[in-house]
């Protein structure tokens, strides 16, 4: 079925569903169908357009108005040179797809343009810098928010002609997960000729073409007495292409093919009869100089480059978990420190002034490290046993209650020296415990490595 036949299914189908409409559905519910019966006739408008006649020397005059670009000229012209002859001879070829690259500023946008004016096509922009959905090309169905057509549905409805000049603009800078996304799939099939005949827009719920003609075309074999290519030729182009598929063998023989087909073409417009030509490997370096971009080699160059900062980023993950390992057991430790050493000095705080009290606490509750919460036990505690031996009586005779209470306070010294040994026992049976966890973890720690490089391999 042609892409004519089903826009024109497509159109009965939907008139007869706006004929047919419940009144229930209100007037949205018809307003959308006739946008889109709207949209489906201006595409039949479209594929039934006519391509304007080019005239060669005109064509070669617009593209010399732009510097550069010589191999993309040459292209376009030797295309133009052998499309009669390919349709006296029912020769189908592949709609021309140009790749252009290079820096911003070097006049790509322009250049495109110009091709559009000479070879007088109308002009579509699709800007896809940033893109990650499909949507935006092929349309959003009917049952999603935010319906319309897609850009491609767009250039063919504004342009009113089925073989526009489509420029996708920043194609390199679609946004991708790890290099995967629809809008790769949706970009291969509409650049593949064999796939571009039925893409799909989902809001109008049709498949269109986006090949350079509505309707097939019948292919002639061409003459075998009229063309040979040698095994050595065929190696050589083999060699040219380096990669694992026939993408690019087939697109190489498409070149050699186009030379035979320029040729034959200059002799058929001059009256004379087709010569025979011979491909060897020195017809083959001529025609394609250059060997092909290896599309292998960079693949499994950006997968070692992936994995090898897939390890990296590892290696940076473990080293910060450990780091934080270290930073959450240092503070577990330092806060019982803290607490035991809080503990202590609140027993004997009716030894000191408020003011003295105070400082203590602060000092406490202020250190960074055990060693600084340890100082300041041993200089209260020691100032607590200075306070004692300096008391002497005023009297011959000892009260017996102050007596009393300096026993009690010698009792209590000892009692709370014999806590704080108690409290370094606990601290190295804290230590033991953080030690042999560290150990556990290192051994999880080499079996995770192991793992990971089997996964990695």
């Amino acid at each position: 079925m042609t892409v004519i036949e089903r826009l024109n299914a497509k159109k009965i189908e939907l008139e007869e569903r706006l004929a047919g409409q419940n009144q229930q559905w209100g007037s949205q519910r018809k307003e959308t169908l006739q946008h889109k019966l709207k949209k489906i006739e201006e595409l039949i408008t479209a594929y039934q357009s006519t391509s304007s006649p080019i005239n060669l020397s005109e064509t070669e005059e617009v593209l010399n108005q732009q510097v550069g670009f010589a191999e993309e000229k040459e292209k376009i012209l030797n295309s133009l040179k052998i499309k009669d002859y390919c349709e006296q001879k029912n020769v189908k070829r592949g709609p021309l797809i140009l790749c252009l690259l290079g820096p911003p500023g070097v006049g790509k946008t322009t250049f495109s343009q110009l091709l559009a004016q000479a070879l007088k096509k109308e002009f579509f922009m699709v800007a896809l810098g940033g893109m990650s959905d499909s949507s935006l090309l092929l349309g959003v169905s009917e049952s999603s928010s935010g319906t319309e057509v897609g850009q491609l549905t767009k250039a063919l409805t504004e342009t009113k002609t089925h073989d526009p000049l489509i420029l996708l603009d920043e194609i390199d800078k679609v946004s991708s997960y790890k290099g995967n996304s629809a809008i790769h799939s949706c970009l291969n099939a509409v650049l593949d000729p064999v796939q571009n005949k039925e893409i799909p827009d989902y809001y109008l719920d049709v498949k269109l073409d986006f090949s350079r003609d509505a309707d097939d075309c019948q292919i002639t074999r061409l003459n075998q007495n009229n063309f040979e290519i040698t095994s050595e030729a065929l190696e050589t182009l083999i060699n040219k292409t380096k990669e694992k598929g026939v993408r690019q063998l087939e697109k190489a023989l498409d070149n050699i093919f186009d030379y035979c087909l320029l040729q034959w073409a200059q002799e058929a417009s001059e009256g004379e009869p087709e010569s025979k030509i011979v491909i060897g490997s020195d017809l083959i370096h001529k025609i394609i100089p250059h060997d092909f971009y290896n599309v292998d080699l960079v693949d499994d160059q950006e997968k070692a480059s992936k994995n090898k900062d897939e390890k990296r980023e590892l290696e940076n993950l473990r080293r910060e978990l450990a780091t934080l390992r270290g930073e959450k057991n240092n503070q577990t430790e330092l806060k019982a420190i803290r607490f035991n050493s809080l503990l202590v000095l609140r027993q004997v705080r009716g030894q000191f002034t408020e003011k003295e009290y105070q400082d203590y606490e602060g000092r406490i509750n202020a250190a960074a490290s055990r060693e600084e919460v340890e100082v300041v036990v041993k200089e209260f505690l020691l100032k607590t046993k200075q306070k004692n031996a300096s008391s002497k009586p005023t009297k011959e005779n000892w009260d017996k209650e102050i007596h009393d209470e300096l026993t009690r306070n010698k009792d209590l010294i000892k009692i709370l020296e014999g806590k704080f040994k108690l409290f370094d026992d606990e601290i190295k049976k804290l230590k033991g415990e953080i030690q042999s966890s560290r150990e556990r973890e290192n051994k999880d720690k080499t079996l995770l490595v192991v793992v990971i490089i089997i996964s990695t391999i």
